[in-house]
């Protein structure tokens, strides 16, 4: 009788198959910052007596060295304390990017109580409206006292405003690594901002981490138009620039929306080094700079490309658009942060393949910081595998302490020492992608959409401005289905026919067919302080028209 060969193992025998690497990432080891607090690193600079900061504004630029800034904050201090503001106070800071910015910050810092920075108009405006638009912050914060200029001091504030600094210094209270430094209001892109309270000391060791990761030191010179009121410009651009003691030249971000390419041509006059901004303002340069081999961007060594999702198609145009003026073709690194760690998470350092994503790159924004961890959760909680989208979740020196006076939201957002950002990503082989959101996914015919791939798309036709672009769902009034809604701000001459090219182009690019295209006029769509769209806000506009 023969033997019989092994029988194959039906599928039921086999062993279960090998579970992939978990998506989950670590940085390099924590640092230990030279100081603990930012009136101590302004203390610690103060002293070396260095040029420290240059303000381009108006004709000619004007200076600022970290002992002047020194000086400044005392004054302001002791015009708080003599209007009468007590230790662990909040202050409201309206001041555009200016020397009195810069004191007033620091000045609430000596005086023990806490900045909350708004957003300074990108142009002039008249008081009532700017205290109407802050009225949300204002109710939650409870301020005691706004810093503003004279222009905005009338205004109908619940609180004093006070226009300028005191003529002396006054005796100031310690301050400690636990006292807030300053709480950062989110721009509410998927809804009402929240207040992140970050500390002195995660807001020391963002920016020491940062650092860090650049190799930055006091030879490197940086350049931002970014507001000071939002955390990419106070943390990624000041505060980085304060704990490691390079030159800041700093721009008014009117200045560069009105005038794209002062931002090369002035990178190319002070031999920076570092230059931040979100991906809007790297296509707006392309596109706007003229005779760009006449400029040398030869020593620029980053150039952080964050605040927003960021293509592909940007960081070539915008390497491809300077290569004559002597860009290295790495030198657009992406990032990826949140106010409520501070500011930065990881930043992609090296070129690496882009993640092909529901027909889209996506960069890569590489490996997370210095003492950071990131791991990708589903919607059970548990660690997502590899490869397969979750939730990006956040363990930091410099997460934010929770939201200001918001016990529920902050139990939500921090669970377990991890802060759960709302944010969607894929880790492959040992990167990070930013895949989106999870309150801006759509789900149109049983599949997910990503606004990000619609906007993309659009943003491409001639007529339409930055951040121009809006995708949304609607519930539909009959099932509660998600209606797909795309809202576009053309100039007039091209409204005619808009409507059908629109559907026309998504349907021939990306396969899809929206169910209602809102056409409207420049700058009506709602957009937070960075520029990018609210889509909360936009769907309220559409509902209304």
């Amino acid at each position: 009788m023969k033997s019989r060969e092994p029988r194959a193992s039906s599928r039921r025998d086999r062993p279960p198959p090998e579970p992939g690497p978990l998506a989950a990432l670590a940085g390099p080891p924590a640092l230990t910052p030279p100081v603990s607090t930012l009136p101590g690193a302004l203390d610690r600079l103060a002293s070396l007596d260095a040029p420290w900061l240059t303000f381009h504004v108006g004709a000619a630029p004007s200076e600022l060295t970290a002992q002047d800034a020194f000086r400044l904050a005392g004054r302001w201090a002791a015009a708080l304390l003599a209007a009468g503001v007590d230790r662990g106070d909040r202050v409201i800071l309206l001041l555009p990017n200016g020397p009195d910015f810069v004191g007033a910050f620091f000045g609430a810092h000596l005086a023990g109580v806490v900045p909350v920075p708004v957003a300074w108009p990108f142009f002039p405006e008249p008081a009532p409206r700017r205290v109407a638009a802050l009225a949300p912050v204002l109710a939650a914060a409870r301020p005691k006292a706004v810093l503003t200029t004279g222009d905005y001091a009338g205004g109908g504030w619940p609180c004093p405003a006070l226009t300028a600094p005191a003529d002396h210094p006054a005796p100031l209270p310690s301050v400690d690594a636990t006292q807030p430094a300053f709480i950062q209001f989110t721009s509410g892109t998927t809804g009402p901002g929240k207040g992140a309270v970050i500390s002195q000391g995660a807001a020391v060791y963002n920016a020491w981490a940062i650092g860090h990761a650049l190799g930055l030191g006091e030879g490197d010179t940086g350049l931002s138009w970014l507001p000071l009121f939002h955390d990419m410009g106070l943390v990624g651009a000041l505060l980085t620039s304060l704990l490691y003691g390079f030159r800041l030249h700093l721009m008014r971000p009117g200045d560069f929306l009105l005038r794209p390419d002062r931002w090369p041509r002035l990178l190319s006059e002070t031999g920076a080094t570092l230059a931040v901004g979100p991906n809007f303002a790297f296509d707006l340069a392309a596109k706007k700079t003229r005779q760009p081999e006449l400029l040398s961007l030869a020593g620029l060594r980053h150039a952080l490309n964050g605040s927003e999702p960021v293509h592909r198609s940007t960081v070539e145009r915008f390497t491809e658009a300077f290569a004559p003026a002597g860009l290295a073709a790495d030198v657009v690194r992406p990032v990826y942060g949140l106010a409520e760690n501070t500011l930065a998470v990881a930043f992609g350092l090296e070129r690496e393949e882009d993640l092909t994503w529901h027909q889209r790159a996506v960069p890569t924004v590489g490996r997370p910081l210095a003492g950071m961890e990131v791991e990708l959760r589903g919607p059970d909680g548990a660690v997502v595998p590899e490869g397969v989208e979750g939730e990006i979740t956040v363990k930091s020196p410099s997460l934010a302490t929770g939201y200001f006076e918001a016990p529920e939201q902050t139990a939500r957002a921090l669970r377990d020492g991890w802060l759960h950002t709302g944010d969607l990503g894929v880790i492959q082989g040992g990167r990070l992608y930013v895949t989106g959101r999870e309150k801006d996914l759509i789900f149109k015919g049983g599949q997910k959409v990503y606004p990000y791939e619609i906007e993309a798309v659009l943003a491409a036709e001639e007529d339409v401005p930055p951040g121009g672009v809006a995708a949304f769902a609607m519930p539909d009034a009959s099932d509660g289905a998600d209606l797909l809604v795309v809202a576009m701000e053309l100039k007039s001459r091209s409204w005619a026919g808009a409507e059908q090219r629109v559907r026309g182009r998504l349907v021939e690019a990306l396969g899809l067919r929206p169910d209602r295209v809102a056409i409207v006029a420049p700058g009506a769509l709602p957009r937070t302080t960075s520029g990018k769209v609210r889509r909360a806000a936009c769907r309220a506009l559409v509902e209304a028209m």
